[in-house]
């Protein structure tokens, strides 16, 4: 599966070891199978990695929609992570059908406020419109302020 990419940002697919790693807070294989600038912060939502893990070995299909690892272009920083709930979806909107995604994001603390979130939804939503997504919804935890 090839990695999604944008002006600054490499969206990279996480392989099924990685997210076993994530999930049982292995991190040096994580390191290893991700890549070593893991950061904390990436082991804080390893919940997700497992849930993700158990999607993608339930249906195949669900892979390209998996966890990403965020990471600059020019200095190969991993900044946070972005995914998919699910595969897309058949949807309706005013009487509009369709496929839409969900998305979820986290942008590690230092990385905050840099416009990363915007370029990584941007790449995200070009990448579902090749695979014919008419709709993206965002989720955004109530817990960000900003």
């Amino acid at each position: 599966m090839s990695d999604i990419e944008t002006a600054r940002l490499v969206l990279r697919l996480v392989p099924l070891a990685g997210l076993a790693a994530t999930e049982n807070k292995d991190i040096e294989t994580a390191r290893r199978l991700i890549g070593t600038s893991l950061s904390g912060e990436w082991f804080e939502n390893a919940m997700w990695a497992g849930l993700r893990l158990r999607q993608w070995q339930d249906d195949p299909h669900y892979a390209p929609w998996s966890i990403r690892a965020i990471t600059l272009k020019d200095a190969g920083t991993i900044v946070g992570s972005i995914n998919c709930h699910d595969q897309p979806q058949p949807f309706e909107h005013s009487g509009e059908t369709g496929l839409m995604i969900e998305l979820g994001y986290t942008i590690f603390t230092p990385w905050r406020r840099c416009g990363i979130a915007a370029e990584t939804f941007a790449g995200m939503a070009d990448f579902a419109r090749h695979a014919n997504v008419r709709w993206v919804r965002l989720s955004v935890s109530p817990e960000n302020a900003a």
